[in-house]
């Protein structure tokens, strides 16, 4: 049972965290009817319970209201990127991202996220930039380092992913997010293809023609 709180709109917040994403958006839709708290912030949540259910379109409208509310909400745009990323609308997500920063450039949850949406288009340069940035504002983001590691091999910058991806593992992330094994398998991986690239010039070679081939034009 969740904990009693004295408004509709906390007690989606409490819904939602818990899961319960139906019961969340009831909640929203009570509180964006009586006209109770910040009404956009409450779009926002809205479209992000409604994502979690998959219902995209409806998230994607929910967001638009609170655009049209407040057109400058860096949260609104975050959260719209998450919905069409999700949705693999890659360009509009990334230009979603990119607006939330325009708007506050100290948003290190956008920069994460605009960072996947790179890494999906395979711009790894990018994505490691983006990385590096969210990490430089809040250096407990355990999942940034994951993802550059994932983007450093991608890169053969296999010094620097060993690093992340240790640095991952030591602070306990792979516990938290169940890929403890993976995250070592994939370390052992990288060790192998670290000596390759250092001893076996071909290999090394053949690998730097790959990036440069996966690296997508603006």
């Amino acid at each position: 049972m969740f904990e009693r709180v004295d408004n509709y709109f906390e007690q989606g917040l409490v819904l939602m965290e818990n899961g319960n994403y139906e019961g969340a958006i009831a909640m929203f839709d009570n509180a964006i009817k009586l006209s109770l708290g910040d009404i956009a912030e409450i779009y926002v949540c809205r479209g992000e319970a409604l994502g979690y259910l998959g219902r995209w379109k409806e998230a994607e409208n929910s967001i638009n209201e609170a655009l049209r509310q407040q057109p400058y909400m860096a949260t609104a745009y975050n959260e719209r990127g998450n919905v069409r990323r999700f949705q693999e609308d890659l360009e509009n997500a990334i230009t979603d991202y990119t607006m939330a920063l325009h708007i506050d450039g100290a948003y290190y949850e956008a920069y994460y996220n605009r960072a996947l949406a790179y890494e999906d288009k395979k711009r790894f340069f990018d994505a490691e930039e983006d990385l590096t940035r969210t990490l430089a504002l809040n250096p407990t983001v355990s999942q940034a380092y994951e993802a550059r590691g994932r983007v450093r091999a991608a890169l053969h910058d296999y010094d620097g992913a060993i690093a992340d991806l240790t640095r991952y593992l030591r602070v306990g992330a792979g516990h938290k997010y169940d890929n403890h094994s993976e995250i070592q398998g994939f370390l052992f991986t990288l060790r192998i293809k670290r000596f390759l690239w250092r001893f076996v010039p071909k290999f090394g070679a053949t690998s730097q023609v790959t990036t440069d081939a996966t690296q997508t034009p603006d």
